[in-house]
């Protein structure tokens, strides 16, 4: 499988593919220091990457519909999508644009890397601004959160 691991002392590995309620997925599990939290089930598809659902705690939640989190290909400077689901009572909307090409040096090397904003807004008022810095073939490199935290890649293993 594909892992990436990051000074956060996050480690990402994407594995599959597996069915999820007759689609076909790829999971990308995160550990926290080497413990499994979460994982994220991933449809790959011409209008992009959408996420079908999370599972945390032992309890999987399916999001209705699924929401897209890269839009479709080839991702480019000013490309921008916005998708809309329902998690329980909630609706979530990831709207994200990719805001340029962006020179990055990282722990594990240095990268041409697209910056794509996401802004994440809830129906209860809540809202996050993330910053992905994705080098296509390679993954995300960099994460800028709201509070300015900036978390690099490490390592990688394809």
């Amino acid at each position: 499988g594909l892992t990436w691991t990051y000074d956060s002392g996050t480690t990402q590995v994407m594995s599959g593919p597996r069915s999820l309620d007759g689609t076909e997925v790829m999971v990308l599990t995160h550990y926290l220091d080497g413990v499994p939290v979460s994982e994220d089930y991933l449809a790959y598809g011409p209008a992009g990457v959408a996420t079908l659902g999370t599972a945390a705690a032992g309890q999987l939640t399916l999001f209705d519909p699924p929401l897209l989190i890269y839009g479709p290909p080839p991702l480019e400077p000013g490309l921008a999508w916005t998708s809309t689901t329902r998690l329980g009572g909630i609706e979530i909307t990831l709207s994200s644009e990719v805001v340029g090409l962006r020179g990055v040096q990282a722990p594990a090397g240095r990268f041409n890397a697209l910056q794509i904003r996401q802004r994440t807004l809830t129906s209860t008022g809540g809202q996050t601004l993330l910053d992905l810095f994705l080098v296509p073939g390679v993954g995300v490199v960099r994460f800028v959160t709201q509070d300015g935290t900036v978390i690099d890649l490490i390592e990688r293993n394809f």
